[in-house]
C-alpha cells in the first residue's frame, strides 16, 4: 500500500508542471508514467512553446498583448471554446516561461518557425538543451519529495462518498492502490488507441499518419469518464501538415520526397479535383485541416519536365519545414530547394514503397489512382491554363507558385496523408482545470491537464505556434495550484 496527497497520472509536460508545482508546495506527490521514460510529447515531440507578454518578448520589444492573443485565438475558434479557460491559459503563459527558466528549462524567443507567420509578432519560445532540462525538472520534483513511478499505469480512480480516496495502478503485472485525496490526469490523450481513434476520426484511419505518443491510449480519459466526466468534445485531432508515407513501413523516409511534399505543386483529391491553394503548406495547422477535410489524403502531381528541371538546378521556393529545422540549428535560411540529382531513383523508391505512381499518360495515371479520368484530365487542363496565364481564379494561388505545368510524360503522383501530433480533446474542464460532469459541476478532487483536457480548441488546432505545448505546461501549473487550494481546505 502506498499513499500520497495527490497522484499525477502522466509525466509529460502537463504532468511534470503539475507535479513540480505540488511538490514545491510541500504536498506528497506520486507521478505515474506508463512508459519507461518521462517527458511525453512535450519533450520528444515539441521544440518549444507559445507565450504572450513574456519577459523575453518585452525585452525584445515585441508588440503583442494578452488582449490581442486572446482575441486572435477566440476568433479562430469562433467562440466555440471555453473562453475563461482560454484567458487563464494565455494569462499564465508569460510567467510559465520564467518558471521553467528558474527550474532549469531555458528557452529563447525565436522567429516564428513557419514561413507564413513571419509577419506575426514573435511568440515561439524554443527549448534550449531540452533533454537535459527535462532531467533537471524531474530532479527538482524528486528533491522536493516527489516520487516518479515508471512503467506504471493508472487504471481506476477510486471514490468513496463523493470523495477521491485512491488510484488503482498496474505495475509489472501487479495491481495495487495508491491512497490519495486528489488526482491530476495528464496522460496525453488517446492517439495511441486505434479503436478510439477509429471511433472519433472523420477519415479512414489508414490515411492517418500519427506522430503522437503511442502509449497515450486514453486511460486517464476513461478513468474520469467512469466518474461521470463530460467527454462531448473528444474527437479533436491536432492535424499538422501532411506526410508521404509508405504503407509498408511508416518509418520510411526519403529526403527528396519529403521536400517535394513541402512545396506548393498541384494537388488533387480522391476524385481527381484540385481543392485548395497549395501554398497552404506554409501554415502547418491549415495545411493539416485542408488535408483532413479533403478526406485524409491527396495526390501531388508532377511531370517529367519538372523532374528534369529539379535534377539539375535549384528552385527558389522555400521548403515549408526549412525554417523549423534551421531555427533549431541556428542556421541561415536558403529559401531554395534542390537540385536533386537522384530524383529519378527517389521517385522509383517511392513507387516501390507504394507511396508513389508513374504513368506514361494522364489517363493511365488516373486509373492507377482510382480517380475519375475525366475530372483528372480537366483538372490538369485547367491548371495548365492557370500556369500559362500566371493567374489562379479558382483558389488564388500566388503567381510565384504557378511555375510548372503538367504536360510532359511520364507523369508522377505522390500520396500525402493526414498527419496528427495527437488528440486535443478529452474531458471538459474549467479555468481551474477541474474535471467537469455533463451538468458542468466539478468532480471533487479530480483535475485534468494537457491533451486529456477539452475547452481550448474548437474542432481543429489553431495557427498560433506552440499553443498545444503551452497549453500542456500552463494547464499543468494551473491544475497544481488548484489542487493545493483544494487540499488546503
Amino acid at each position: 500500500m502506498m499513499e500520497a496527497d495527490v497522484v499525477v497520472v502522466g509525466a509529460g509536460a502537463a504532468g511534470i508542471a503539475a507535479g513540480v508545482t505540488l511538490a514545491e508546495a510541500g504536498k506528497q506527490v506520486i507521478m505515474l508514467e506508463k512508459g519507461d521514460k518521462f517527458g511525453g510529447a512535450g519533450m520528444f515531440g515539441a521544440q518549444g512553446l507559445f507565450a504572450v507578454e513574456s519577459s523575453q518578448q518585452r525585452a525584445a520589444g515585441v508588440q503583442y498583448s494578452l488582449k490581442q492573443a486572446y482575441q486572435e485565438l477566440v476568433s479562430y475558434t469562433h467562440y466555440r471554446s471555453n473562453l475563461n479557460l482560454t484567458k487563464a491559459i494565455l494569462k499564465e503563459s508569460a510567467s510559465t516561461i520564467d518558471w521553467l527558466d528558474e527550474r532549469g528549462l531555458k528557452t529563447e524567443l525565436v522567429n516564428n518557425t513557419q514561413e507564413v507567420h513571419q509577419q506575426h509578432p514573435k511568440v515561439y519560445h524554443q527549448y534550449i538543451d531540452k533533454f537535459a532540462a527535462f532531467d533537471r525538472l524531474i530532479h527538482r520534483f524528486k528533491d522536493h519529495g516527489g516520487q516518479l513511478l515508471l512503467k506504471t499505469a493508472g487504471t481506476k480512480i477510486i471514490q468513496k462518498d463523493g470523495n477521491i480516496v485512491g488510484v488503482q495502478v498496474h505495475q509489472d503485472k501487479h495491481d495495487f492502490v495508491i491512497d490519495c485525496s486528489a488526482v491530476v490526469v495528464a496522460d496525453g490523450g488517446f492517439i495511441g488507441n486505434p479503436d478510439l481513434v477509429k471511433e472519433y476520426l472523420a477519415i479512414n484511419p489508414d490515411n492517418l499518419y500519427s506522430m503522437g505518443e503511442r502509449k497515450a491510449t486514453g486511460d486517464g480519459i476513461k478513468m474520469l469518464a467512469e466518474l461521470g466526466a463530460d467527454t462531448r468534445h473528444m474527437g479533436v485531432f491536432e492535424n499538422h501538415a501532411a506526410s508521404v508515407i509508405s504503407p509498408q513501413n511508416h518509418k520510411w523516409h526519403n529526403g527528396t520526397i519529403f521536400s517535394l511534399t513541402n512545396l506548393p505543386f498541384l494537388w488533387v483529391d480522391s476524385a481527381g479535383n484540385r481543392f485548395v491553394d497549395e501554398s497552404v503548406c506554409y501554415d502547418f495547422a491549415l495545411w493539416g485541416n485542408a488535408t483532413y477535410t479533403a478526406g485524409g489524403y491527396y495526390y501531388i502531381i508532377l511531370d517529367q519536365q519538372f523532374v528534369d528541371y529539379i535534377s539539375a538546378q535549384s528552385l527558389d521556393w522555400t521548403d515549408s519545414f526549412e525554417r523549423t529545422f534551421k531555427s533549431l540549428d541556428h542556421q541561415v535560411m536558403t529559401h531554395k530547394v534542390g537540385p536533386f540529382p537522384q530524383i529519378d531513383a527517389d521517385l522509383e523508391e517511392a513507387i516501390q514503397k507504394e507511396a508513389g505512381w508513374r504513368a506514361e499518360s494522364l489517363q493511365d495515371l488516373a486509373q492507377q489512382l482510382h480517380v475519375s479520368e475525366l475530372d483528372f484530365e480537366n483538372t490538369i487542363k485547367q491548371y495548365n491554363e492557370h500556369v500559362d496565364k500566371k493567374e489562379d481564379p479558382d483558389f488564388y494561388k500566388s503567381s510565384d507558385y504557378l511555375r510548372f505545368s503538367i504536360r510532359k510524360g511520364p507523369f508522377y503522383a505522390l500520396k500525402a496523408r493526414s498527419t496528427s501530433l495527437g488528440t486535443i480533446g478529452g474531458i471538459e474542464t474549467n479555468a481551474k482545470m477541474e474535471a467537469l460532469k455533463v451538468n458542468k459541476q466539478p468532480i471533487k478532487g479530480a483535475y485534468v491537464a494537457g491533451n486529456d483536457a477539452s475547452g481550448m480548441y474548437d474542432t481543429s488546432y489553431p495557427t498560433l505556434e506552440g499553443i498545444s505545448c503551452a497549453f500542456a505546461w500552463n494547464s499543468g501549473r494551473l491544475a497544481g495550484k488548484s489542487v493545493i487550494k483544494y487540499l488546503g481546505k
